[in-house]
């Protein structure tokens, strides 16, 4: 086998992709992780409003097009992590009816083969390893679930507390949003997050987010000599067999060069993404 060989091809480290990671490591296989992009930089400009949100500091400059050619400006960023760097860590379960079938304005969301319940016992790992905090049984949508969040539900600010006690004597059900975060209220001392003002939309100075780069991807590759990280790699092309249902190789744009990796399972896990071609 060549060196460009793998037992597993991971294309994006996302939310997907790098769980994914994080939980073959340990596997001994042979793994190669592809992201476009390199380590989001921590620098004060993670909480300027203006460099954040108004000059798109994070964000991809590219521009997409619709299929009436339309401009597209996607909004979305290449790092390590994915679009987890930005996010502001809720992460709620998909409720029963989601993966029933549902009819809309733009047609029919089909059925899906598996049932929220064969998803059950992976949102209760997930929850774990990204620290997830809440409480059940508040959430009257809730879906059921067999195990307690791993860590108590973030306490309510004053003025949200307010607005929730008010809320509840209205006879309204608000409760605590799921929220992946580095969190210790009891011990503030252990705490990565600190509360701070700059959270959903913006990067973390302080690594407070439990996200995908810094609880799945920097501890796999950190701990387990199996799996490799290339950064600011580009994948730009799938090959595949005759029969289009086998990819026999990985066209990746490396520093300049084509570069072709094969595997004998490719991974694509790079959510907004486009190939340049097919």
């Amino acid at each position: 086998m060549s060196n460009n060989h793998y037992d597993v091809i991971i294309i994006g480290t996302g939310a997907g992709g790098g769980t994914l990671a994080h939980r073959l490591a340990p596997s001994g296989k042979k793994i190669l992780v592809l992201e476009r992009g390199s380590f989001l930089p921590r620098e004060k400009a993670n909480w300027d409003t203006v460099e954040v949100f108004h000059k798109d500091r994070y964000h991809t400059s590219e521009v997409w097009y619709d299929k009436d050619g339309e401009e597209i400006r996607p909004g979305t960023g290449y790092w390590v992590g994915g679009n987890t760097k930005v996010y502001g860590g809720a992460l709620f379960r998909w409720r029963e009816k989601d993966f029933e079938k549902v009819a809309h304005k733009g047609g029919i969301s089909p059925e899906w083969p598996l049932k929220y319940r064969d998803f059950e016992p992976y949102y209760t790992e997930a929850e774990k390893l990204y620290e997830v905090h809440g409480k059940r049984g508040t959430d009257p949508t809730e879906p059921p679930a067999k195990e307690s969040y791993p860590f108590p539900a973030v306490s309510h600010e004053p003025r949200i507390e307010e607005i929730h006690n008010a809320l509840e004597v209205k006879g309204l059900h608000p409760f605590h949003q799921p929220l992946a975060i580095k969190l210790n209220e009891v011990n503030r001392r252990l705490n990565a997050c600190i509360r701070c003002d700059t959270c959903d939309g913006f990067p973390c100075l302080v690594n407070g987010k439990a996200d995908a780069d810094i609880n799945c991807v920097r501890p796999s590759v950190d701990s387990y000599n199996n799996i490799t990280l290339l950064t600011e790699a580009r994948v730009l092309r799938l090959h595949t067999s005759e029969s289009g249902r086998e990819v026999t190789k990985v066209e990746v744009l490396v520093q300049g060069q084509r570069i072709f990796f094969s595997a004998d399972i490719v991974v694509v896990s790079c959510g907004r993404w486009k190939f340049l071609s097919f």
